[in-house]
């Protein structure tokens, strides 16, 4: 089965999700930091009036802070209730990406590129730079790996560094 996967950059790796987790990509970020979150939160959008929840990518994959750049874009992710009506496209059923509207903020957009679920690789043991539990696996493109993170457990990972600081 086809599966179409959006790639970015964050620092010197590249990295992908699937696309149909991807409500929109945003460029324009004004973001409103939370006072005495944890790292990870980088803080609050008005997204047309909505609030958004940005998670700073980096820390999440065990990475310095990053700063909003030129280039720098916010995957906005969609919800479960979303996400329910693309379960019949192949997207796994064990997902849950929660009710709050959350922006995973990156360095660079890159490509969409569509793979084969067989495509996808185990990690290999030397990937030092991001926990495997946040790793779905890799994609080899020529001499590059895309990693593919595991959205699901990068969210469960943030909603346990936010009830451990409560």
């Amino acid at each position: 089965m086809n599966r179409q996967i959006a790639t970015f950059n964050l620092g010197d790796s590249r990295l992908g999700i699937d696309i149909l987790l991807i409500k929109e990509i945003y460029r324009h970020m004004s973001i409103t930091p939370i006072p005495d979150s944890p790292p990870h939160l980088k803080g609050l959008m008005n997204l047309r009036g909505r609030v958004v929840t940005v998670i700073d990518l980096n820390v999440c994959l065990n990475r310095p802070s990053s700063e909003p750049i030129e280039t720098s874009r916010l995957l906005v992710l969609k919800t479960d209730d979303e996400i329910g009506k693309y379960r019949q496209s192949g997207l796994p059923g064990n997902i849950s990406l929660g009710h709050d509207i959350v922006g995973l903020l990156i360095d660079q957009m890159d490509d969409v590129i569509t793979i084969q679920n067989s495509d996808i690789l185990p990690a290999p043991p030397n990937l030092e730079e991001t926990e495997d539990a946040l790793i779905q696996g890799v994609i080899k493109q020529g001499e590059e790996l895309i990693i593919i993170l595991d959205v699901n457990e990068v969210l469960k990972k943030i909603m346990q560094a936010c009830s451990s600081t409560e």
